[in-house]
């Protein structure tokens, strides 16, 4: 299983209201990404993360340059660790661009695909909804249990001056 964040977009109003809204929500995994790891830039092209590219590019050009200096096998290496640590931090990074753009974080799914966490979102989103609806009965207060005072003994005999409740008073 995998999470997923539910992002809605800026404009995003409630779900109660129009239920067509929720196919604008966007799931994103939080998850090694196999796509961005083999395609990073056309991985970013598609999800229109330009800051995030201009970032990479400038990255990896910088250790690229490092690591030829360098020779050997230090650029192929350089360039192996950048790809997976993009792979790992993509959907972040995804997410990232988003907020940026004006959308919002409304919450966290478990489930195994993105359809069955769109259908355990909503039907968690409409069965908190329907409880909102329903009027709140008030709470009967629950009867106090009564406890025994507490009387100071030594042995069978009370002890003198030390009795702590009114009931103890002979």
């Amino acid at each position: 299983m995998s999470t997923y964040v539910v992002m809605a977009p800026p404009e995003f109003g409630d779900l109660a209201g129009d239920p067509r809204e929720s196919d604008r929500l966007l799931f994103v995994p939080d998850r090694f990404s196999f796509l961005a790891f083999i395609f990073a830039v056309i991985w970013m092209l598609v999800h229109r993360m330009w800051l995030v590219l201009l970032g990479y590019l400038a990255l990896t050009l910088a250790i690229e340059l490092l690591s030829g200096a360098l020779g050997g096998e230090a650029a192929g290496v350089a360039a192996l660790t950048i790809s997976l640590l993009f792979g790992f931090e993509a959907q972040a990074l995804r997410r990232w661009s988003l907020e940026r753009k004006g959308w919002r974080m409304i919450g966290i799914v478990d489930a195994a695909n993105p359809a069955e966490a769109e259908l355990r979102f909503l039907n968690k989103e409409a069965s908190l909804m329907a409880s909102a609806d329903k009027p709140e009965e008030p709470e009967e207060p629950k009867p106090r249990p009564v406890r025994a005072p507490i009387v100071p003994r030594v042995g069978s005999e009370r002890v003198v001056g030390l009795t702590l409740g009114p009931e103890t008073r002979q």
